[in-house]
This record gives structure tokens, C-alpha cells and sequence, in this order.
């Protein structure tokens, strides 16, 4: 192979003309994608599972694509069944590189592509499509061709309405199973209409919903990625076909790429914690109290580190236990077996109960937990219980710290909510000034600083101002900059005037997200949603971030009345908007609509390939996926690599890389993908 070897002086030099892949990118560490490098940087603990051969592509939020997308649908024991549609294919042939994306199971940092969909290539469709569904007849393009379109507001009662989802939703190009529903406005044949960038797409169906399949999907929103689609739907009504009505149109966007991480919520309905990723079909039973039948007990509000590799609950009135993931096997509390000699025998000539925590066989009984946090590393949890915040070993349970673990808060609050912050250094929190481990009264959020083992002072960051100023349940961001919170007129428990807010808390901005607590089932101005127990997405990079919260809100004709059973809702967030930086909100399609959703806890999975193969310095951010953000050892990340210094100084994987691709020799000399003029940074020999 050719290869130009440069020295650290003759980098200067050429980095005019090749800045080095990275500055593509920013300096953001790529995605590894395969074998290890061969040596590995001095200053940086980079591991060999950590280094390797990385994509060329600009880094992304990456995961497995969605494992089944449905069409047609029906609501069966409280889940969406779907059935199937017919296609006409009326537009342009899709280009070789424009393949649907399958299924992926890789674990963190193991990505295989520098796709931003996934193990496979994105669909890259342009041109148009028509899809027939099997209710419409074969000629219904033709009918609305022939037809006068009459615009919106030519006539209200004639026009259909879009019902869901609503204005100004963006969406996860892995998440396809949303239904569309829309009134008839008079109509009995309707064309959907996605005006995107890049692909339009036609659908037509006698039916007042839709939900797209794989393919259609991939017309739609992967196609279209990082853009916005106009969706219109026009009526038409067969008896007299000679006018068409169009409703107003609606904007559906799509992220650039994937959204990763598994979300693990709270069921009323199963009694336990269930895990699904944003593009499941179906959920999974993941925990329930393994001591006791599902109609005896209940693993209730839930805490996972994270790395995604720990998961603490509150079982059986609020007893603390702590498994691990995926193996779901308990750590905490430690097994017994020593027999205590103040016990009585259960029955005469029975040994007596074992000894609490003395190894063995025999669960000890958890102490008391309400809600809990990890530190980003995972080797601690710290315990909310009675107002009192107590900080424990998560792999013994003991407590840490003098006064039996207990964490000082200012005198007369009750301590509770709290959420410990990648960066490691501060926990959020609410202090209240009454109220009990389900339900805080005149919360505020507060700041707990914690440095080198010590924790400082509470500062108080939003005050209550009384009974009807409620603050609680604040979570941080993916960078640890914002913190998005819960406030309401009253007690915290079942408040139907709950509404997330968002608060910057190096500039004190505090913003409620209107778009996503007041705009429901493409209404504006609703109230009374209930919107609680938010929690974000993680994320490796900048950009928008994603919550996930529990809410009582209407969900289109499925449940067009707001109901006190909380469902799962989804919304982007834009931290760099100077307005509302949120998106409206959609419905989690992986849940049942028949059962209580609360508390859908988004964290690391093995699924994901997202994550980075070195964690840069700086950006706030936990690029490798190990839980903690910006950790000693982490990489400065340079714009260009130094030769022979054994450091992997531009955070592509690959420490001295330092081959140059040369233009017109017919190699790929740096090894990216690109030959010759294909590169833009090619030199010439």
C-alpha cells in the first residue's frame, strides 16, 4: 500500500490542505467499528476493547432498526395489532445504496457501519411513491387526479381535520408504529400526502387511520432524515368525485439519525418494570419481586445506573433491591444464611432465620427505598426514603459515610427525587416542606455539590413560593447543563395541572415547554395533561435530546379523554432554540393502552451503537458509554494526528494513523472509504 508517513512539523503544514477527517465533524470522537489498534495512547487509559478501526462517517445517534412496523391496525388485549397493504410504484428506481435497514444487537461501542440507522445503510429513496392500501380501490390515484382539489378553509364541514399526530413532531427515524387518524370531513377515500426534501409519498385508503409498514417508512422519514415533511390529507367522496377537500397541513420531523438507549417504565397493569427500545413491537416483563407471585407484590419506582447495568426498585412496600442487568440476578440485598441466636426457629427443629447480612442463601429484607440514584459510575446509590437521603455501597449495600450514610439537607425539608448527574460532581433534588415518599408539597429544586467524597451545601436553584408553587422530580440533561423538571398548583401525586419545564443552570433560564404540555392530539392551548416523572434519553453527542414522561393526556380516538391512567409520551428537545426549545410529544407505540405507565427510565443498552471508542474531554457528555461524562484519562481530541507519538490524538480510533491519501494512484490510502478524488482530502504525489 502507498502511504506517506509525515512527522509532527509537516503536519503543520498540511493541515490546509487536509484538516483530517475529524474537522468534518467537529472533534467529536467516531464510532469503533471493529478489531483494535495496535498500540494505544500513554496519557489515556483507552483499552483494546476501547480502540479500534472507526467509521469515517460523521458520528450519530446510532441503533438497531425497528423490529417490526405494522399497518391496518386493531386494538387486541390493550395492543395495537396491525395487518398489511399493496403497493404501486409510480416514482423513481431507488438508488443500490438506498436499502431498507434491518436488525441489529450490537453492544456499546461496537457499532458495524458508519450508518446513522444502524447495522445496515439508510434508505436513501428520492422521487415519488404511491401506496394503495387494500381497502382503497386499484384506481384511486386516478380519482384524485381527476378531481378539483379545493383548498383549506374553502369549506370546514367538508374538509378533513388531522387529528394525530400532532403539528410539529419530530420523530426517531428507528420509531415507525405511529398512527395516523383524521376526521372524515364528509369523505369516504383519503390521500395522505408526505411532501418531504427528498421523497414524496402518496397513500390512499378508505380508512380514518393509518399506520405505515417498513417500506413506507422508509420513504417517509429515513429518506427524509434531519428534515421536516409536509403531511396534508384530502378527502374525497366517491359518490360525486369531481372536488377534493385538503385539510391544513402539518409538519412531521425526523431526527438525523437513530435514537438508542432501552427505556425501562413502571406497570400498574403487570405489577413490574418493563424494557422496551423506541422501535419495539412489544414490550418485555423485565423485573417483578422474584419472592412473590405478581398478584402479591410489586416492583414499583425504579432507578438504573447509567451504564445501563444496574437497576434498583422499591418492592413490597418500598423495600429496597438492586439486581443486575441483563442477568436480573439481586445484589442488594446481600443473601444470609448465618443463623440469627436471638430468632426464633420457624417450626421445632428448624434452624432459625439466617442473620441479616451475612452471605448465603436467604434474602435479608431491604431497607426502606422511595426513589434512588446512581453515581455515573455506578458504585454507589444514593437512597431517598422519609424525607432523608442516605448514601450506600451498590455492590454491599453498607452505607457510606459518617452518620450512617446519612446525607445532610437543610434542617425542616423533606429531601426526596433526587438525580445524580453524569458528570459526577452535584445531584439534583426536591426539598419539600411536608408531604411522604409518594407525594412533596411547596417543592423546590435544589443542587447538592459533591466533590473528592464530600458532599456541600444544598443550594436552593427554583424556590417554592407556597402550597400552590409545587417543584420536583428534576432530572439532568444528557451534558448535565438542564434540568428538566415537574411543577404544578398543589400536591405532587395524580396532579392534572403538572407541566415539564426546563431550566439552564449556568444562565437560570426557566422555560415551560408549551409545545409539549399544551399541544394534544394537534390542539393547542389543552391543559390538565398531568405531565410527570420525566427522564432523558442519553446521548454521546450535541444536539437534540429526547424525554420521556408519564402523562393522563388524551391520546387521539384511542383515548380521546383524558384518563387517570398515565401513559408513556415521547418529545424531542432543541437546547440550542431560543424560543420553546421542545417538539410535541408522541405516544410511545410500544405500550399498552390498557395499563398504567409511569416513570420510563431511558438509559444505555446492549442494543445500542451510539457509543464512542474514547471519551472526549470537556464536552459534558458520556461518549463511551460507560455511564460517567468527561472521567481522568479522557481525550482532548485534537483536529489533527501527531505521528509517532502513540496517542490517538484526533479521536478516530487508530493512534498514528498518519497515512495520506494520495489523488489519482487508484488506492485508498488512509483507509476511509474513499479513493483517489473521491476524497476531498487527497494530496498530490
Amino acid at each position: 500500500m502507498l502511504a506517506r508517513t509525515r512527522t509532527a512539523s509537516s503536519l503543520k503544514s498540511a493541515s490546509s490542505s487536509r484538516s483530517r477527517r475529524s474537522s468534518a465533524w467537529g472533534v467529536a470522537p467516531p464510532l469503533c467499528l471493529g478489531p483494535a489498534a495496535s498500540s494505544k495512547s500513554s496519557r489515556s487509559p483507552l483499552t483494546a476493547s476501547k480502540l479500534g478501526r472507526c467509521s469515517s462517517s460523521p458520528p450519530s445517534f446510532m441503533s438497531f432498526a425497528p423490529v417490526l412496523r405494522l399497518t391496518s391496525c386493531v386494538l387486541i388485549a390493550g395492543f395495537m395489532a396491525c395487518g398489511g397493504s399493496t403497493e404501486v410504484d409510480m416514482g423513481q428506481t431507488p438508488r443500490a445504496d438506498g436499502a431498507s435497514n434491518g436488525g441489529s444487537s450490537n453492544g456499546p461501542g461496537n457499532g458495524q457501519s458508519g450508518s446513522p440507522c444502524g447495522a445496515d445503510p439508510c434508505a436513501n429513496h428520492t422521487g415519488d411513491k404511491t401506496f394503495v392500501e387494500d381497502d382503497a380501490p386499484a384506481d384511486a390515484p386516478a380519482q384524485f387526479a381527476d378531481s378539483t382539489p379545493q383548498e383549506p378553509g374553502s369549506d370546514a364541514k367538508r374538509q378533513p381535520a388531522i387529528v394525530y399526530p400532532s403539528h410539529e413532531t419530530m420523530f426517531p427515524i428507528n420509531v415507525s408504529r405511529i398512527r395516523h387518524d383524521w376526521t372524515a370531513g364528509g369523505s369516504d377515500l383519503f390521500e395522505l400526502r408526505f411532501e418531504g426534501p427528498n421523497t414524496t409519498v402518496s397513500i390512499y385508503t378508505t380508512s380514518l387511520t393509518w399506520t405505515p409498514t417498513d417500506e413506507q417508512w422508509d420513504w417517509i422519514a429515513e429518506s427524509n432524515r434531519g428534515a421536516s415533511v409536509k403531511l396534508t390529507v384530502t378527502g374525497l367522496d366517491t359518490s360525486s368525485p369531481e372536488e377534493s377537500w385538503r385539510s391544513e397541513p402539518n409538519a412531521a420531523l425526523f431526527s438525523e439519525a437513530a435514537v438508542d438507549g432501552a427505556i425501562y417504565y413502571w406497570s400498574t397493569g403487570t405489577k413490574g418494570i418493563m424494557r422496551a427500545t423506541v422501535g419495539s413491537p412489544l414490550p418485555e416483563k423485565f423485573y417483578t419481586d422474584p419472592s412473590g407471585s405478581d398478584s402479591e407484590s410489586c416492583a414499583a419506582c425504579h432507578t438504573l445506573s447509567r451504564d445501563g447495568k444496574r437497576l434498583a426498585v422499591g418492592y413490597n412496600g418500598e423495600r429496597l433491591r438492586e439486581v443486575s442487568v441483563p442477568e436480573r440476578e439481586t445484589l442488594v440485598p446481600l443473601a444470609t444464611t448465618e443463623p440469627d441466636p436471638e430468632a426464633t426457629p420457624m417450626m421445632p427443629g428448624m434452624p432459625a432465620m439466617p442473620k441479616p447480612g451475612m452471605g448465603g442463601g436467604m434474602m435479608a429484607e431491604g431497607m426502606a427505598a422511595a426513589w434512588t440514584t446512581f453515581s455515573p459510575d455506578g458504585k454507589m446509590l444514593l437512597v431517598a426514603a422519609d424525607g432523608v437521603l442516605t448514601l450506600i455501597d451498590s455492590d454491599t449495600g453498607a452505607t457510606i459515610g459518617d452518620d450512617s450514610g446519612v446525607v445532610a439537607t437543610p434542617a425542616g425539608a423533606m429531601a426526596t427525587h433526587p438525580d445524580w448527574a453524569a458528570t459526577g460532581d452535584k445531584v439534583a433534588l426536591t426539598l419539600g416542606t411536608k408531604g411522604g415518599n409518594k407525594e412533596i408539597e411547596a417543592g423546590s429544586i435544589a443542587v447538592l455539590p459533591y466533590a473528592d467524597g464530600a458532599w456541600g451545601e444544598a443550594e436552593v436553584i427554583v424556590a417554592s413560593t407556597g402550597n400552590d408553587d409545587n417543584n420536583f422530580f428534576p432530572v439532568w440533561s444528557p451534558d448535565s447543563k438542564l434540568l428538566a423538571y415537574v411543577h404544578a398548583e398543589g400536591k405532587s401525586k395524580d396532579a392534572v395541572s403538572a407541566e415539564l419545564r426546563l431550566l439552564d443552570v449556568g444562565t437560570g433560564r426557566n422555560i415551560s415547554l408549551v409545545r409539549v404540555n399544551q399541544r394534544i392530539s394537534n390542539v393547542d392551548g389543552v391543559l390538565g395533561g398531568g405531565n410527570t416523572m420525566p427522564t432523558w434519553a442519553p446521548s454521546t453527542q450535541q444536539g437534540v435530546f429526547w424525554l420521556a414522561f408519564s402523562s393522563v393526556r388524551a391520546y387521539s380516538v384511542v383515548r380521546p379523554a383524558d384518563d387517570k391512567e398515565d401513559q408513556i409520551w415521547i418529545a424531542a428537545i432543541d437546547p440550542s432554540a431560543e424560543g420553546d426549545p421542545s417538539y410535541a410529544a408522541f405516544w410511545a407505540p410500544f405500550q399498552s393502552i390498557a395499563e398504567g405507565n409511569h416513570r420510563a427510565f431511558w438509559t444505555h443498552a446492549s442494543e445500542d451503537t451510539q457509543c464512542r471508542c474514547v471519551e472526549q474531554c470537556g464536552d459534558s457528555l458520556d461518549n463511551d458509554c460507560d455511564g460517567t461524562a468527561d472521567e481522568e484519562g479522557c481525550s482532548e481530541c485534537s483536529v489533527e494526528e501527531i505521528c509517532g507519538d502513540g496517542i490517538d490524538n484526533d479521536c478516530d480510533c487508530v493512534v498514528d494513523d498518519c497515512n495520506v491519501e494520495i489523488c489519482n494512484d487508484g488506492i485508498d490510502n488512509d483507509e476511509d472509504g474513499n479513493t483517489d478524488g473521491d476524497d476531498p482530502q487527497c494530496q498530490v504525489e
